[in-house]
């Protein structure tokens, strides 16, 4: 009898040490082949969506309400990190490929930094967000940017950067080029008094600046 109930002990303790390795399985909802697999400020790492220098915690999420509204609570898929108190999309083009197209996800305000060469030349779209700032640092970044209602802040520092920005409609929008370094061509700003000819100005005149 004795026998009997140590081989029983024996398998039960067996049958809990099997399940207790089976809970560290990584879970499929955070593979990734991309850096755009990840959101909610993790980065593909190893095949995994994981945060910086941590673990996976939470399942991958796009963003996107059933119904395709954006949450609010959580960042949205064409960011590479958020800030969730003021509502602030970031593109990093450091961190993920800037080579398509970037839309700014509605109802936020968007921080995009075209750091590399060549980014952002596939058009930077900010009409549906709140307020948007572009670094274009990078040499040959920029083209095609267009600024929303809100107030729009565009630096071009990088050689031959920014050729064909559009201001209007924002409330205020400031276009700052490095002289004989940024190309700074096909500039639109919201008015002929807040072309500044290297750039635009919201300061320059009172009706260029009507951001509340």
């Amino acid at each position: 009898m004795k026998i009997v109930i140590a081989w029983i002990c024996l398998l039960g303790l067996t049958a809990l040490g099997a399940g207790s390795c089976s809970i560290n399985h990584k879970s499929g909802d955070f593979e990734c082949t991309k850096q755009s697999d990840c959101v909610g400020g993790r980065t593909c790492t190893g095949g995994y969506c994981v945060f910086p220098g941590g673990t996976i915690d939470a399942p991958k999420n796009d963003g996107q309400l059933a119904d395709g509204a954006i949450d609010g609570t959580t960042c949205p898929a064409q960011c590479t990190s958020c800030d969730l108190n003021s509502h602030t999309c970031r593109v990093d083009c450091a961190v993920t490929s800037c080579n398509g197209p970037i839309i700014c996800p509605a109802g936020w305000n968007c921080d995009v930094a075209c750091s590399t060469a060549s980014s952002c030349r596939g058009g930077v779209t900010c009409t549906g967000s709140g307020t948007c700032n572009i670094a274009c640092t990078g040499a040959g970044s920029c083209r095609d940017l267009q600024c929303g209602t809100g107030k729009c802040d565009i630096i071009c520092t990088g050689a031959n950067s920014c050729r064909n920005i559009a201001c209007s409609p924002s409330c205020g929008c400031d276009v700052k080029c490095t002289a004989a370094v940024a190309a700074c061509e096909g500039v639109q700003c919201t008015g002929v008094q807040c072309d500044t000819g290297l750039g635009c100005s919201s300061q320059v005149a009172q009706s260029c600046d009507m951001c509340p």
